[in-house]
């Protein structure tokens, strides 16, 4: 891959700039600059310590090592800063430890020079990242740990790293003396004497300054206290470790040893009390930050001495980014964890979506968020009937009347249609007066309620699509003048059924509290989706209570805040892993993990199904059993995962694989026990078992098991899981299909298990018989026969055709990601002839790409179509793939935090620059059709005429493909008349069709006609197989005409009779024209025989790559061609070469590409020999 491109692709895809082709490379794109890891040639520190313990060197050795390494990188440092600096490089950060780098922000037309500086091994992004108790914690009972007499734990003498916003070392939780005033007078940028650091925030750096927003330049300074209009950092912290603050504001300081009464606190106790804490802080008052490695750096050596034996013993990192793993911030904390530092991460906030989680390494503790049992709501009563009677938990929203300044309201309660309220309200009459009950999903609150209002009710209860509690409604704008609250999805299923008959609410008045244990082990709704984005890997590893945490609030001296999110989840690990490492210290990061992995708690939603592994990991963490455990199992040959994970698996037969478990026991007697698996996904046709059923592994020892994973695609049954409900809020939802479960190992008095988790695609091998079809028939309409040969045990494989467009050659790109935007093949296809109604036809765009995306998110791809629909040659309308959720939420198709599993057509009007919803991609969800959207490289675009802006009788487009690699020419197509006709009448007049049914794909001579096609162009077929493995994803099938050369003399009759008007007058050897070219060589060229000097036509399309034009043709053996050239004006030719002599039947020529926006044509001429 040219390095140009290379540099474009990093460009436009990690520092999301969005510019034209011109602007890359013209002088506005100079003033851009770009934050980047300039990584450098040798071993960090850290991966000689490495490789030192392993090999079983004294602590002494690696120490000399890894000094001498810093010693020697750092002078390598300062020759290649000098030479950056050359290129207006600004330095900002050097790394030696944990990785080898240097982090400067330099123009991005530089980026090309920096690479080429001696010493350079390569140029990462700076990924940005944002910041993601009283109750909870006596809920997953820690604080049991804290009293008992048998070996009580606090933390004490564990060393915490909080990588975030600082800590608000002031605050009564921390040990300040509950004054707002101290916080007040305390200058955050220098560290006033005696104020810091603290007896339990005993150290700390503030990589950011409170200025620092993720784009300024970061200005450290040794203060690392929290900002008050951030405090992120000091919740976190006081949940992990924190005194815990007296109703009279005062820090607690009367020990741990003697149960404690938390009625009698303002903030509970964090997880483990007496834990010290280091505020590491990487966050300003507001905003990303790109600065996370320096501190996972700093934590591998607080005193920045080059030996790592005094690192921190764990860190917690409450903030990441969605879907994609940053590669080398994954390398730092790697590298972290082996060096003995267990890095506990939040699994992210981005809800019930496949692969959303935040990740960096395999080795982390990731973990999710659930609910414990003290959660507090109002509700609203059901007086009848009698047998729905009662109170229901309910959320006031946040832009509605207030049910308190209006008072009881009573009335009944009236399902809207349609049910999300998305368009106006079909049955107004029966909700005027009375109480709408709407669905979440699909479009704004603000507007649901609002369609309510304007029908007449006189409030609205909107029903949660999601399970767990209702929440909090907002808007970005606008009050609507009624009250509205949110009810669970549980409670509103109830009242919708029983609507009909008559249902009657009273809101407001006197509010019951509802809540505690009917809530409690609920994953919370925010929390992210596995598996692991690239690698298919289980995440998270488990759960903890995050909804609604109580903890400290910076610039508060003793008052407290709720928040909520896996931010608050993730230090409660943190802090049940200081408790098992006071008790167990020379355990290391994965006997950690394990422990808490091995032991967590089953989790169920509001209807008792259990949580599918990609949400909850191994369940909820339980303090008790983790430290009391003295048998962990995990992956023998992946001890760093703990879980047994199979990741992404493509399935065309019986599949078996073996795999191994390992138990180590660290009592003085032998532990036994029984094996047994458990299935949380739907399972039929997967097995994991091992040979053996009883084990028993010696004291002090370990014993390794062999476990087998067999699959038989015929007997599975791919589907949702049971707490995953097929719509999410922007609408129908697209899944991946998993096979989970938990691996058991019962004993008599302990059990442990870890999960189970597998991606499974059923692929097959279809393909066509024939790629070059012969027509027999010369009528308007005809039938193609294309036959479909091959097997694939999914259940109903699909294809989909279209007339083809473009086609073009794999760029052969190792990396996945370059290679799921390398465009194999793009057509088009259209319903309007299969369509009883063709006043609003859809057009239907089928692409190949060279590999697979993940999930098609448009900030993850690169697939655009553009269409001019006006045939001026400007794009007027830009087609890509995303989730209706970013385009329904804020119209801001990068806002990962808004992305969801239902996944669209994204239509741009280039004139107002804003985007809407088209069609579905692959038309059909996952609850419909199983079209095998994600992980794959084939996939359909959908969009109606209207939307492009096209009305009746006006349906002529072009488009074309156009991304970072690639734009082809543009295409023409006939929406209304297509030349190949692929809709199917038994799919929805969709261009999908069952591979054993396939309906007849036709031929439009009529179209052929109008639109100038001539029988040497025939269109082809292309063929999308989405359950094919993806090497065998399409097909393309040409078309020649057959039986119509009834003279048999190799030219066909039509072709005969349009230029000598009888079909005896020329044969295959005759020249007509006397041009030197048989009349046989000019019916395959296209040329005119009658003319002599009839000028041949190149073969297309033509090729545009890189900074090339590849022109091809069909010769004839021993003749000589000239080709010419004109760049702006028609009539004056530049002759490029001549004399070019064909040795075979086809021909090709390279020339170099202009790049003047002015028009460039060719020509193809033949010589006189």
């Amino acid at each position: 891959m040219p390095f140009r491109q290379i540099l474009q692709f990093f460009i436009i895809y990690f520092f999301g700039f969005i510019l034209s082709a011109t602007k890359l490379y013209g002088a506005e794109f100079q003033t851009e600059t770009a934050l980047v890891y300039i990584e450098v040639d040798g071993e960090s520190a850290a991966e000689i310590a490495i490789r030192l313990q392993e090999s079983g060197a004294t602590k002494k050795e690696i120490s000399s090592a890894t000094r001498k390494q810093i010693g020697k990188l750092s002078i390598k440092h300062e020759l290649i800063i000098k030479e950056l600096e050359k290129f207006q490089g600004k330095v900002e950060s050097q790394f030696v430890r944990l990785v080898n780098a240097v982090k400067v922000r330099l123009p991005i037309d530089k980026l090309e020079k920096a690479l080429s500086i001696e010493g350079v091994s390569g140029v990462s992004p700076v990924a940005q990242f944002y910041p993601l108790t009283s109750t909870s914690v006596p809920f997953i009972k820690a604080s049991e740990i804290w009293n008992r007499k048998n070996y009580p734990a606090t933390g004490k003498g564990i060393k915490i790293g909080i990588i975030d916003s600082g800590i608000d070392y002031t605050h009564a939780m921390f040990g300040g003396n509950g004054s707002e005033s101290d916080y007040q007078i305390n200058d955050p940028s220098i560290v006033e004497e005696g104020s810091f650091p603290t007896k339990k925030v005993a150290g700390g750096y503030d990589f950011a300054g409170d200025d620092y927003d993720g784009t300024k330049t970061p200005r450290p300074d040794g203060d690392p206290i929290d900002c008050a209009a951030n405090s992120h950092g000091s919740h976190v912290a006081g949940i992990a470790a924190g005194f815990g603050v007296l109703s009279n504001g005062k820090t607690y300081t009367n020990g741990y040893e003697k149960l404690l009464d938390i009625d009698k606190f303002l903030i509970g106790p964090g997880v483990a009390p007496e834990a010290q804490l280091y505020a590491l802080k990487v966050f300003g008052c507001k905003g990303t930050t790109g600065l996370s490695v320096e501190a996972m750096e700093w934590a591998s050596d607080p005193n920045g001495d080059g030996d790592f034996f005094d690192r921190l013993d764990l860190v917690n990192l409450s903030l990441g980014t969605s879907y994609t793993p940053p590669e080398f911030e994954s390398n730092a904390a790697s590298r972290l964890v082996k060096l003995g530092c267990a890095v506990v991460r939040a699994a992210g906030n981005s809800g019930n979506n496949f692969y959303s989680l935040m990740v960096f390494d395999e080795s982390e503790i990731t973990v999710a968020n659930s609910i414990d049992n003290g959660i507090e709501y109002d509700s609203i009563e059901v007086t009848s009937p009698s047998e729905l009677s009662g109170h229901y938990e309910a959320v006031e929203a946040g832009f509605t009347r207030k049910l308190k300044d209006l008072g009881e309201i009573k009335a009944k309660a009236v399902f809207s249609d349609p049910p999300q309220a998305c368009l106006a309200l079909n049955n107004s009459d029966e909700i005027k007066g009375n109480i709408a009950i709407i669905n979440r999903g699909i479009c704004f609150f603000f507007d649901k309620i609002q369609r309510a209002k304007e029908a007449g009710a006189i409030a609205v209860i909107v029903v949660n699509n999601e399970g767990g509690p209702p929440i909090p409604m907002g808007t970005s704008g606008g009050i609507v003048d009624i009250p509205a609250v949110m009810i669970t999805r549980r409670d509103g299923l109830k009242l919708i059924e029983q609507s009909r008959n008559g249902v009657f609410v009273k809101l407001g008045g006197d509010f019951t509290i509802l809540g505690g244990a009917e809530l409690s082990d609920q994953l919370a709704p925010s929390s992210s989706r596995g598996p692991v984005y690239e690698t298919h890997m289980l995440k998270p590893d488990l759960a903890a209570p995050g909804f609604n945490i109580q903890s400290a609030r910076a610039g508060g001296g003793s008052y407290s805040m709720l928040s909520a999110g896996t931010s608050m989840a993730a230090p409660h690990v943190a802090g049940v892993a200081a408790l098992i490492l006071e008790r167990n210290p020379d355990w290391g990061p994965n006997a950690i993990k394990a422990a808490m992995i091995n032991t967590a708690i089953e989790m169920r939603d509001e209807n008792n199904e259990i949580y599918p592994e990609s949400r909850i990991g191994a369940g909820r963490v339980s303090p008790l059993m983790a430290i009391d455990t003295s048998v962990i199992v995990f992956d023998d040959d992946y001890p760093e995962r703990v879980s047994l994970s199979f990741g992404l698996l493509d399935v065309d037969g019986p599949y078996l694989e073996g795999r191994k478990l390992t138990l180590k026991n660290y009592s003085n007697e032998p532990w036994e026990s029984t094996i047994d698996v458990t299935d949380t996904t739907i399972n039929n046709g997967v097995n994991i078992f091992a040979d053996i059923k009883k084990i028993t592994v010696p004291a002090f020892g370990q014993t390794t098991i062999d476990f087998k994973l067999s699959i038989d695609p015929t007997k599975l049954e791919l589907g949702f899981d049971s707490t995953t409900p097929p719509e999410v809020k922007g609408g129908p939802r697209h899944i991946a299909h998993e096979a989970s479960g938990q691996i058991w190992f019962r004993g008599e008095s302990t059990s442990v298990h870890l999960p189970f988790h597998m991606i499974i695609r059923v692929v097959g091998n279809h393909r066509v018989e024939e790629s070059q079809v012969q027509i027999t028939s010369s009528d308007d309409m005809v039938p193609l026969p294309v036959a479909v040969v091959g097997d694939n045990t999914h259940s109903s494989p699909l294809v989909s055709a279209f007339q083809l467009g473009y086609q073009s050659p794999s760029r052969r790109y190792e990396d996945r990601a370059r290679a799921s935007r390398d465009l194999i093949a793009i057509g088009a296809s259209s319903n309007a002839s299969g369509s009883d109604s063709t006043s609003d036809p859809t057009v239907y765009f089928g692409i190949v790409m060279d590999g697979a995306w993940i999930v098609p998110q448009s900030f993850l791809t690169d697939l655009k179509i553009d269409v001019d629909t006006n045939l001026d040659g400007e794009v007027d309308i830009e087609l890509t793939n995303g989730s209706s959720g970013n385009v329904l939420a804020s119209k801001d198709i990068t806002e990962r935090e808004l992305a969801d599993d239902s996944y669209y057509t994204l239509v741009r009007d280039i004139k107002s620059d804003e985007y809407k919803l088209g069609g579905m991609l692959n038309v059909f969800a996952s609850s419909k059709r199983d079209t095998s959207l994600l992980n794959n490289n084939v996939m359909v675009f959908s969009v109606m005429a209207s939307e492009l802006g096209l009305a009746e009788g006006d349906f002529e487009i072009q488009y074309r493909f156009n991304n970072i690699y690639e734009s082809t020419r543009w295409i023409p197509f006939h929406i209304d008349s297509p030349a190949l006709m692929t809709a199917n009448p038994n799919i929805d007049n969709t261009p999908f069709h069952e591979i054993d049914k396939m309906a007849p794909i036709m031929l439009n001579r009529s179209a052929l006609k109008s639109h100038g096609y001539i029988h040497s162009t025939l269109p082809k077929l292309l063929l999308l197989f989405h359950h094919n493995n993806l090497k065998n994803s399409f097909d393309i099938v040409s078309f020649r005409e057959g039986v119509l050369d009834s003279d048999n003399d190799g030219l066909l009759d039509q072709w005969e009779l349009k230029y000598f008007k009888d079909i005896a007058k020329v044969d295959r050897t005759t020249d007509y024209d006397g041009d030197s070219f048989p009349d046989s060589s000019e019916f395959f060229a296209g040329t005119n025989p009658l003319d002599d000097q009839s000028l041949l036509r190149f073969t297309l399309p033509v090729d545009v790559i890189g900074q090339k034009v590849l022109l091809r043709w069909d010769s004839v053996p021993n003749k000589r061609y000239r080709i010419e050239r004109s760049n702006g004006n028609y009539g004056d030719w530049k002759v490029l070469a001549s004399g070019l002599l064909a040795d075979s039947n086809t021909m090709s020529y390279i020339d170099l590409r202009i790049n003047n926006s002015l028009p460039v044509f060719y020509k193809l001429a033949v010589e006189d020999n």
